[in-house]
């Protein structure tokens, strides 16, 4: 009997660890842990066949009761997914307990875990707000579990000795598994992490903090594939003069020049994550499902927000700086690469005509 309990108990544990690393995997990888419908679904779904095959290595108790660690997914649900998946994966939890057997026991078990479902993620909430360790906080979750069945027990046997010893016993064991769990998960969630932040720093300028050339072209492919993207325009930027900056103020100030033009371009972009370093002293903005006037306006907008700033140095002078850019817009054909060649081009008249120009053409009328 004793082999028995402790070989379920190991499949219990088993059976979590192995959900805990499924449910981490299936996390986009983001910085923001997001899901959307079909990924919630598949996370509820997972859930509820983890808690049916703990049912399975459950221990088998008097009047057809199982005793079992399918709370615990529960609490991790509630904890690191969030309070709407409670229900849900309670109602599918009760279903598939019911294909074990439909007996009082079982409704009962059901019942409780729909009180789970309706006041854990309240508790969850309020002890999150007094205790900082994440650790008390499943424990305590935990420990408001087992008392609870505990207590559906000794509704069911009426045996005080024999239900706190199953109490003190379950207490004990779930604590420690969910100890082991969740050290399991966030040992998995730093691995994320710093996956996560070596990408973003791939996809990074170290310099002004701006994606790079490499973001920059990944990009213009999703732009030319989205369909619901129906015009597009670059905007490409070039610092007046900047080797005349570096030769004469020195490179530690020409990058800092650099940083402040880049705030610049992230201020007055429409969206701050379309801004790109895509050279020494080259920039780009990518401008989607807007007019041509607007376009130019935006363009304009930029290069006077350039020229009428005071660029600081480091020993707390600061000089002008203008730039020159060159638009190209694209109204019905997005083939970026045309589109790229052509702002260049821009770029080139806006400097050959005097420096501190906005030169714009359409792809279309070349």
């Amino acid at each position: 009997m004793l082999t028995s309990i402790i070989l379920d108990m190991i499949a219990n544990i088993s059976i979590l660890s192995t959900a805990s690393y499924i449910f981490i995997k299936l996390i986009p990888k983001k910085k923001k842990i997001t899901l959307n419908t079909k990924e919630q679904v598949l996370m509820i779904g997972i859930a509820g066949l983890t808690s049916f095959l703990l049912m399975l290595f459950s221990i088998a108790l008097p009047n057809k009761a199982l005793l079992d660690l399918r709370h615990i997914i529960l609490i991790l649900m509630i904890y690191y997914f969030g309070n709407k998946f409670a229900l849900p994966v309670v109602i599918l939890m009760s279903a598939l307990r019911f294909l074990l057997g439909v007996n009082p026991a079982s409704i009962q078990t059901a019942i409780m875990y729909i009180l789970f479902a309706l006041f854990l993620p309240i508790i969850c909430k309020k002890v999150i707000k007094k205790v900082n360790n994440k650790y008390s906080v499943l424990l305590i979750l935990n420990a408001i579990c087992v008392s609870l069945i505990a207590l559906n027990l000794q509704l069911l046997y009426q045996n005080l000795v024999s239900n706190s010893l199953i109490y003190i016993g379950l207490l004990i064991l779930s604590s420690f598994v969910i100890i082991m769990v969740t050290a399991f998960i966030e040992d998995l969630l730093t691995s994320r992490n710093l996956y996560l932040e070596v990408q973003e720093h791939a996809r990074m300028d170290f310099l002004t903090g701006l994606y790079n050339m490499r973001e920059f072209n990944e990009k213009w492919k999703n732009i030319q594939l989205d369909k619901k993207i129906n015009t597009t325009a670059l905007m490409m930027i070039d610092i007046d003069h900047f080797k005349w900056i570096n030769d004469n103020y020195g490179h530690s100030n020409g990058n800092f020049v650099l940083r402040q033009v880049a705030t610049i371009l992230k201020v007055k972009a429409l969206d701050s994550e379309l801004v790109y370093r895509v050279g020494g002293e080259e920039f780009c903005l990518i401008l989607s499902d807007l007019p041509f006037s607007d376009q130019q306006k935006a363009a304009e907008k930029v290069r006077m927000s350039i020229a009428n700033t005071s660029f600081l140095l480091e020993n707390g002078d600061s000089i002008q700086v203008t730039a020159s850019i060159g638009l190209a817009a694209s109204t019905r054909n997005k083939d970026m690469k045309k589109l790229f060649r052509l702002a260049d081009r821009c770029l080139y008249l806006a400097k050959d005509q005097g420096r501190n120009k906005v030169i714009c053409k359409k792809l279309e009328n070349e």
